[in-house]
């Protein structure tokens, strides 16, 4: 049970850049195209793309692979891909990431990701996080993980009842991270480090000024 305040964040766009160089993602869905010998065409691109994960039902259909055949290849070279991307340091931590050290004393620090666990350990591993993320939640490999993303309760389930009568607060920067927040009754504190908004953080200078003073 914990009697600290959480402050818990989303990974990608939050804490992790992976978009900025998205080559990773490209080669991971090339491959699981060319494994099932489909034209690399920008639509059937398009399809694998993790903004329509949670279409993948449809998506399979379209590309007339069962979902349980295609799922397996497509989760197992984005994983690859990833983990690789973030070991060569193609993908990295925003830069501001250490700023959240001031806050330590006030906070217990997780990560509810809808990326898959272990992209979520990795990136705590891998870039020395390990002293500052107790809380490490990241999504499983099987469809029916996919069909339980944020803003799906499923995640947030897995603490659930550690924290209930504690404060939490989450950081995303989509509103399905805003949605998810609500859901869950968690404060949420919203990120968009690409456009200065009136109600957002635009990185975590702010986010940590803000949050040191309540």
């Amino acid at each position: 049970m914990f009697n600290t305040p959480l402050l818990l964040f989303d990974l990608d766009g939050v804490l992790l850049d992976s978009e900025s160089d998205v080559s990773w993602l490209e080669r991971s869905i090339q491959k699981t195209l060319t494994h099932f010998h489909i034209l690399l065409t920008d639509e059937n691109m398009s399809h694998l793309h993790f903004e329509n994960v949670e279409k993948f039902r449809e998506i399979s259909k379209n590309l007339g692979i069962d979902q349980e055949v295609l799922w397996p290849i497509r989760n197992k070279y984005y994983i690859d891909e990833k983990l690789y991307a973030m070991k060569q340091r193609i993908i990295q931590p925003f830069q501001d990431v250490p700023l959240l050290y001031q806050l330590k004393d006030n906070f217990i620090f997780g990560i509810i990701s809808n990326s898959p666990q272990i992209i979520v350990d990795f990136f705590v591993s891998e870039f020395g996080y390990s002293d500052l993320f107790s809380i490490n939640i990241g999504r499983g490999n099987t469809i029916w993980d996919i069909e339980h993303l944020k803003p799906d309760l499923f995640l947030f389930t897995k603490i659930k009842k550690q924290i209930d009568t504690i404060e939490c607060i989450y950081v995303g920067d989509r509103e399905s991270d805003r949605e998810f927040a609500k859901r869950a009754n968690m404060k949420y504190c919203h990120l968009n480090r690409e456009v200065k908004e009136h109600d957002s953080f635009s990185n975590f200078s702010e986010l940590v000024i803000f949050l040191i003073h309540l």
